[in-house]
């Protein structure tokens, strides 16, 4: 892990970052132009599973950045993207069954 890796953008963080960025991003401008919420108001009310459902798309933007990575040959990067993946998807799961 030196720092011609993280130079090159084959590090494990900047795939996680990136993988954690890139979906509230987008559900952040697709709350603001295409619903009257905020991305706060969500956040705060979990069981708003209406539009909730429909914003889990926003993961899909993940998988276009995990193949451009392996595209790129950045492998490290891609698993740092498909970390971030499982981790909303652990959240999520706890917002439908722990709450």
């Amino acid at each position: 892990m030196s720092k011609s890796n993280f130079k090159k953008f084959d590090h494990i963080a900047i795939g996680l970052i990136i993988g954690l960025l890139l979906p509230v991003i987008s559900m952040h401008f697709i709350l603001k132009y295409y619903s009257n919420l905020d991305l706060l108001y969500l956040i705060e009310n979990p069981m708003f599973s209406g539009i909730l459902n429909d914003l889990k798309g926003c993961l899909f933007i993940n998988l276009g950045v995990f193949f451009l990575f392996y595209w790129l040959k950045k492998d490290k990067s891609a698993k740092g993207v498909v970390f971030a993946t499982i981790l909303y998807g652990v959240v999520y799961l706890y917002y439908m069954f722990a709450l």
